[in-house]
């Protein structure tokens, strides 16, 4: 019965999601070979250019990306994993985006 219970336990603390990893998804995006002024709170700054089909328009990204060393003049096409934050602080964004592999990277003139 104790090892049941002990079984049970590890089976549980297994399943567990972390609070920074509550709801995530695995999907692609494109990100342009160049950033596009915005403004990010009061602060005017450059923003990276994403999109999720080669036929939309760009759109602003304020998302933070992990594990992405970008390089302007090259476009790239990502897969990430989309993590909802958990509590994330009232001036941030709920999501953050963690690269699991460049798909396509190839400079643009």
């Amino acid at each position: 019965m104790r090892l049941i219970g002990m079984a049970l336990c590890t089976l549980l603390a297994g399943c567990a999601s972390t609070g920074s990893e509550h709801g995530s998804r695995t999907r692609q995006i494109y990100v342009a070979a160049s950033r596009a002024p915005c403004t990010a709170g009061v602060a005017k700054t450059e923003c990276l250019q994403v999109r999720e089909e080669p036929s939309k328009p760009w759109e602003l990204s304020y998302i933070p990306i992990d594990n992405f060393d970008y390089q302007p003049g090259n476009e790239y096409l990502l897969k990430i994993t989309e993590v909802r934050v958990a509590h994330p602080p009232a001036d941030s964004v709920s999501l953050r985006w963690r690269v699991e592999k460049i798909v396509e990277q190839h400079p643009v003139p």
